[in-house]
């Protein structure tokens, strides 16, 4: 006889994921000034839980109750409860630090363009892809704001103008299409991952 456990049978195997909705309760605390000094930080999310969402509506309304009641015990602000659709936990999980971080980007580089027009600033513009910031620095065209970054693949780079402002929507588009195009992930102008 063999220890090795036994294949488990094809017909227990699910190898069809459907979407279903998922309940994430994420952390959003703030990290401090000290740890977003750091080269490297960018805003991140911390998945605490995630739970399958009951299919009965009266198991569903008491499920929200008690993960809601939860974050309220645990009396911390950063703590709350998040729905996602989503193929399984971990996608559910990713989705929740995915839209963190594209949301903390997005408010970022509005404050950076912000931040130029009302000094009256137009020129080239270097915002890296990771957390929206730049090097607080307009310059006179594109080989310029490329040269002068210590990672140039990193970031995306646009003119900006007094004439042309920018919508918190339009630096979302932009964000998420320039990431999407670095990955190599376009095709015909639309990207092929979630």
């Amino acid at each position: 006889m063999s220890s090795a456990a036994a294949p488990t049978p094809a017909y227990r195997v699910d190898l069809h994921k459907s979407p279903a909705v998922y309940l994430v309760i994420v952390d959003d605390r703030d990290p401090g000034w000290a740890e977003r000094r750091k080269e490297d930080w960018h805003p991140r999310r911390r998945v605490v839980y995630v739970e399958r969402q009951a299919d009965h509506p009266a198991e569903r309304r008491a499920q929200w109750e008690e993960l809601t009641g939860s974050c309220l015990d645990a009396e911390s602000e950063s703590l709350s409860v998040q729905t996602y659709t989503a193929v399984s936990h971990a996608h559910a999980a990713s989705l929740a630090r995915r839209e963190y971080t594209l949301s903390s980007a997005v408010a970022r580089m509005g404050e950076v363009i912000a931040t130029h027009l009302e000094d009256g600033g137009s020129g080239w513009v270097a915002i890296r892809l990771t957390d929206g910031g730049s090097d607080g620095e307009l310059y006179g065209d594109y080989e310029d704001a490329w040269t002068a970054q210590e990672h140039p693949e990193r970031c995306t780079y646009f003119p900006i103008s007094p004439l042309t402002p920018w919508t918190p929507r339009m630096c979302e588009e932009h964000l998420e299409f320039t990431t999407h195009l670095r990955h190599g992930c376009m095709v015909y102008g639309r990207p092929t991952c979630r």
